[in-house]
């Protein structure tokens, strides 16, 4: 194996490993630029399913000689008639880097189609359940549904036909600048699509459980995603008001019953408190923050390039030596 594939195998034990107490560590950084957080944690989860898949057909083209794509083909043939039951030693070690990338992304496709008819379904039915509410209104371009409760949230459920969803009780409770920037905070999450990179995170996380990596990048996305909808509410409204409304509505929920739909993202879900403390702390220089993180993408992004290296030769080369059986020009040349 070539020393650029050896190293993409490294790159995805360590990254899987020990790649959330070496990101968890830089949380202050991404506390000050939680966009470009919320990027580096994606690309990290994303490059490292991509090297996983990249490597495992890399090894099996290698192993087994298939160069070219009609080579490299073949070769998923040779090592796929080796899984199902052709006696042939050599061809084992290719046979095994095969399943193991078709492994990952049959798991990968089964669970994101999964993820894709429940949420579809989820939103479907609450959308049915909504057109009971007391009222609606447009703001901004986004409709805003009242549902007829005591208790104290606020909601959006993305998807088509967008929409926000307030409590009588939220409504009553908060000031009007309380009420506007949890409304801007909703609408934050609707046109930054966080549906789409939180539920991309917790298809990764569920198609892949024993990796630490991708368990943390789910739990940080999503609170990243909370983070930054939080600076857009409070650059429009202040972060006090920010802060004022998330703790009214977290302090009087505390023996909450109401059911937030699984797909929609809430004002007020996990991590209160620090989100508190971030809109009236203190937060570290931006500027100095953003060059620590865009020095931190270098390193998935450089896997993605290594994967693109080790993949792009084995659909492009000379397939002669596997698909006709005469030598092919590198072959000749030792």
């Amino acid at each position: 194996m070539t020393p650029l594939l050896i190293g993409l195998f490294a790159y995805t034990a360590a990254l899987a490993a020990w790649g959330p107490r070496l990101m968890r560590a830089c949380r202050r950084w991404q506390s000050a630029a939680p966009r470009l957080g919320l990027i580096l944690w994606t690309t990290l989860a994303t490059s490292w399913v991509v090297s996983m898949i990249s490597a495992g057909l890399a090894a099996m083209a290698q192993l087994s000689g298939g160069l070219g794509l009609a080579g490299l083909l073949h070769a998923c043939l040779r090592a796929l008639l080796a899984i199902i039951g052709v006696r042939d030693l050599a061809d084992a070690p290719a046979a095994i880097a095969l399943l193991g990338s078709v492994l990952v992304i049959v798991r990968l496709f089964a669970v994101a189609a999964h993820h894709a008819r429940q949420t579809r379904r989820h939103r479907k039915l609450h959308r049915h359940a909504l057109l009971s509410s007391s009222g609606t209104i447009v703001r901004n371009g986004i409709r805003v549904v009242v549902v007829e409760t005591e208790q104290l949230a606020a909601y959006c459920v993305p998807g088509r036909g967008s929409t926000v969803v307030f409590t009588t009780g939220a409504l009553s409770r908060l000031v009007p600048a309380e009420r506007d920037a949890v409304l801007a905070h909703e609408i934050a999450h609707l046109r930054g699509k966080h549906h789409l990179v939180v539920g991309w995170a917790a298809i990764l996380a569920r198609a892949f459980p024993f990796v630490p990596l991708l368990k943390a990048a789910s739990q940080e996305i999503a609170r990243l995603a909370e983070w930054i909808a939080d600076d857009q509410a409070g650059r429009r409204h202040g972060n006090r008001a920010v802060a004022r409304a998330l703790t009214v509505m977290a302090t009087s929920n505390r023996k909450s019953t109401i059911r937030v739909p699984k797909t929609a993202l809430a004002a007020v879900g996990s991590g209160v408190p620090e989100r508190v403390r971030r809109l009236v702390q203190p937060r570290a220089a931006v500027r100095s923050a953003c060059w620590r993180i865009v020095a931190a993408l270098t390193l998935p992004l450089l896997a993605l390039v290594v994967a693109a290296a080790v993949l792009v030769p084995c659909a492009t080369a000379d397939p002669t030596p596997i698909c006709t059986g005469r030598p092919s020009v590198t072959d000749s040349a030792y």
